[in-house]
């Protein structure tokens, strides 16, 4: 779960915009989040293959949280910082072998 705003500790998954196995871009809706505010989109930090939704629909997750998992190039970890041979967390700050 990335930051959403300064003051926001977690959110609500309130839809799923992609499934497993969809192709995604970098910055596309990937699911909607619902806080004590606001509902926005968390976006997917850069482009890949959907590996895995790890997060439940109506439940409630903090910043920093896992939700699921992004399969990317080995360029695309490289432009994110992230080690291609480890999955990282997809949509919440950095994917992996995916966010």
């Amino acid at each position: 779960m990335p930051q959403l705003g300064e003051s926001i500790a977690e959110a609500n998954i309130v839809n799923f915009l992609v499934k497993p196995g969809d192709m995604v871009t970098a910055d596309q809706d990937l699911i909607e989040v619902e806080t004590n505010k606001a509902t926005m989109n968390v976006s997917s930090p850069g482009s890949g293959r959907v590996e895995k939704l790890i997060a439940k629909q109506n439940e409630s997750y903090a910043v920093g949280a896992v939700l699921g998992y992004l399969e990317v190039s080995e360029e695309q970890a490289r432009r994110l910082g992230i080690n291609s041979d480890s999955p990282a967390p997809a949509a919440a700050e950095k994917p992996s072998e995916e966010n």
